[in-house]
C-alpha cells in the first residue's frame, strides 16, 4: 500500500476519485448524440464498436431466457433465493417507513401526501470482468417490493452475442420478463431516450464504470437515476484489535473490482507496516487517535466503511457521511455485497455526502392532496393575501378572498 503522509495527498486522491473526466464526458456526449439521432441502428453499431459483438437484434428472446434458466439447478436457486429473501424482508420493512402522512384540520379539510410505486424502470446490470449476479438481486427485489409495474433489465452482451446466463436466470426467478444486451454508456441513453425497441423508462437505476455514471448525469433530468455509483470503494478504521488477516483480505477484496480503491486508517504502525507489506494496491494513513479517523472518515465519505476498532458503535454513531457502515471484526463489506440485507448499490466518489444508497424509497415517487373547506380558508385567508401582497401576485390574493 501506498503511504499518505500530507493532508494535500489525501486531498488530490479524493479529488481525482470524485471529479468529473472531461475526455469521457465528451466521448459520452457523442454516444449519447449518436443513440438520439440513430436509435437501433446506432446501438448496434456501438455493440460491435465497443463490445466487439455484431447482433441482429437487442430484445433477448423468450428461448435465449428459458434456455439461461436451465443453468440454474436446485441447489443454487435454492441460494439465490434464500439470500434474495434477507434482501426483500429488510426492503419490505422499508414501505412501512412511508405510510400515507395526513395532517387533518378540522371542518373536514385535510392535507396528504400519498406514495406510489414507478411505472417503469430501468435496470443496468454491469457484466464487464465477472457478471455481477448480486446486483440483480440488490435492484430488482426493491423494485418488485416497490410494486414497479414494468421492469426493463440492460446488460451488455458477451462475445457469443448473449447475455450473461446468470443474469437472465436470476432476474427471470424474482419475476422480470424483458431484457436488452446492451451495455455502457449507449445503454444509459437507450433507456433514457428510448429506441425503436427499446422503451424510454422513468427511472434509471444500477451501478457501472465512469461511462455509465457519466451517463446518468448527462442525462439525469430526461429520465430520473438513483444515485452516482461508480467504481468499488473501501476505507476501513482499524487499531490493534483488528484481527490483521481480516484487514488485508478485506482490502484485497474490495481492489478486485477495476478501478476499485482501497483505504486504511489506522493508529496501530505495527498492523500499517503489516499491510504495507502484503498489499499491494491501495493507500495507507497513520493517525494519533479515533478522532483523526473520524474526521477524515467523513471527508471521504467512502462507499463501504468498516470500522474494526474496540467499541466500534462509538465510532459509528459520529459518522456522518458514508454508503454503509460495517461493525467489528465480523462485519466485512462483503456481506453487504451479497446478503446482509440493504442493497450494494451504493454512493461513490464522495457522493454520500449528499446520495443514500439504494433503497425502495427510489422507486417510490409521492404527491400532496390538499382538500380544504370554506372555513379553513376564512381562518388562512388574511395571512395568504398578505404574503401575495408582498409577492406582488394580485390575482393570486384574489383567488383566495373571492373564497372568503
Amino acid at each position: 500500500m501506498q503511504w499518505i503522509k500530507k493532508k494535500r495527498e489525501l486531498e488530490a486522491i479524493l479529488e481525482k476519485k470524485g471529479s468529473f473526466d472531461l475526455a469521457v464526458e465528451k466521448k459520452v456526449r457523442e454516444i449519447i448524440s449518436a443513440v438520439k439521432k440513430g436509435g437501433d441502428s446506432a446501438l448496434l453499431s456501438l455493440t460491435k464498436k465497443y463490445d466487439g459483438v455484431e447482433l441482429r437484434n437487442l430484445r433477448v428472446k423468450e428461448a435465449e431466457r428459458e434456455k439461461a434458466s436451465l443453468i440454474l439447478n436446485k441447489f443454487l436457486k435454492n441460494i439465490i433465493i434464500s439470500a434474495g429473501r434477507r434482501i426483500e424482508e429488510f426492503h419490505q420493512r422499508q414501505l412501512f417507513l412511508n405510510p400515507d402522512l395526513i395532517r387533518s384540520e378540522k371542518n373536514d379539510s385535510y392535507v396528504k401526501k400519498v406514495f406510489s410505486p414507478l411505472e417503469k424502470v430501468g435496470i443496468y446490470i454491469p457484466a464487464g470482468t465477472s457478471p455481477l449476479i448480486s446486483t440483480v438481486l440488490m435492484t430488482v427485489i426493491p423494485a418488485k417490493v416497490a410494486g414497479v409495474s414494468r421492469i426493463i433489465l440492460a446488460s451488455p452482451p458477451g462475445k457469443d452475442g448473449k447475455v450473461n446466463p446468470y443474469i437472465l436466470a436470476i432476474a427471470s426467478l424474482w419475476g422480470v420478463k424483458e431484457f436488452y444486451k446492451i451495455g455502457g454508456a449507449q445503454a444509459i441513453a437507450a433507456l433514457a431516450l428510448g429506441t425503436e425497441t427499446i422503451p424510454r423508462v422513468d427511472k434509471i437505476i444500477g451501478p457501472g464504470n465512469k461511462f455509465v455514471t457519466t451517463a446518468k448525469r448527462l442525462l439525469f433530468g430526461q429520465v430520473g437515476i438513483d444515485l452516482l455509483a461508480g467504481p468499488s470503494e473501501v476505507l476501513i478504521l482499524a487499531d490493534k484489535t483488528a484481527n490483521p488477516s481480516f484487514v488485508e483480505t478485506d482490502l484485497l477484496a474490495q481492489s478486485e473490482h477495476p478501478g476499485g480503491l482501497a483505504i486504511l486508517i489506522t493508529d496501530s504502525a505495527v498492523l500499517a507496516r503489516r499491510m504495507e507489506k502484503n498489499v499491494k494496491n491501495g493507500y495507507l494513513l497513520l493517525v494519533k487517535n479515533k478522532d483523526e479517523m473520524i474526521k477524515l472518515a467523513n471527508k471521504i465519505a467512502p462507499e463501504h466503511l468498516q470500522i474494526m476498532t474496540e467499541e466500534p458503535e462509538k465510532i459509528a454513531k459520529k459518522i456522518k457521511n458514508s454508503g454503509a457502515v460495517f461493525l467489528g471484526n465480523y462485519s466485512p463489506a462483503v456481506i453487504g455485497d451479497y446478503l446482509a440485507g440493504p442493497s450494494h448499490v451504493l454512493p461513490t466518489g464522495g457522493s454520500a455526502k449528499f446520495f443514500s444508497g439504494l433503497s425502495t424509497t427510489d422507486f417510490l415517487r409521492s404527491f400532496s392532496i390538499i382538500s380544504w373547506r370554506k372555513k379553513e380558508v376564512k381562518k388562512w385567508g388574511k395571512t395568504i393575501e398578505k404574503l401575495a401582497e408582498i409577492e406582488g401576485l394580485p390575482y393570486h390574493l384574489k383567488s383566495i378572498k373571492i373564497r372568503e
